[in-house]
């Protein structure tokens, strides 16, 4: 027990006499909060009315896709949307590399018009981008005879998604600026 009460106090010691000038060590101890991303300036999305701070705004999806683009990279940690018809969607990270997206989070039979993702640690991207793959508009068609299939497939024509505000946060200092 004493050898490892003995490395606590030496740690402490090393703390205090270095002080707290580290940036890991104000990150540790400095209050942060949330900070909305999405209303910065140079940020850009497929609809600039899903990020115009405006709940009241509706912003509708480039076909099947959303893209946000952030002007440099932020710690991601959490995303939230405001006021949709989305059902199901995927949202991608951008990677490091020319096309390299990876999957963060995958939304599945919502039923409310608030979508709030908590994501994990590690995603620091300049850009997310929503795949929807089903709303609220989407409307079933009678099946046709499809010969390639040698069968009557019954398919779906996908509706206009949309987005009333897409906001993306992470943790800055309470008294600094993002």
């Amino acid at each position: 027990m004493r050898p490892h009460l003995f490395i606590f106090l030496a740690l402490c010691a090393i703390t205090v006499f270095l002080g707290c000038q580290s940036k890991v060590l104000r990150m540790i101890f400095e209050p942060q909060e949330l900070y909305n991303y999405s209303v910065t300036e140079g940020v850009t999305c497929t609809s600039t009315a899903m990020i115009d701070g405006d709940v009241e705004t509706k912003g509708f999806a480039d076909g099947r896709w959303i893209h946000l683009n952030l002007p440099t990279q932020k710690a991601i940690h959490r995303i939230t949307i405001r006021g949709t018809n989305i059902i199901n969607c995927m949202i991608y990270e951008k990677l490091e590399g020319e096309g390299r997206w990876r999957a963060i989070f995958q939304v599945q039979n919502n039923d409310s018009p608030v979508i709030e993702m908590r994501v994990s640690s590690g995603v620091v991207t300049d850009a997310i981008r929503i795949y929807i793959s089903g709303t609220t508009e989407d409307k079933k068609k009678a099946g046709e005879y499809d010969p390639r299939r040698g069968a009557v497939v019954a398919y779906t024509v996908l509706g206009r998604a949309f987005i009333h505000e897409l906001e993306v946060y992470g943790l800055v200092s309470k008294e600094g600026s993002p």
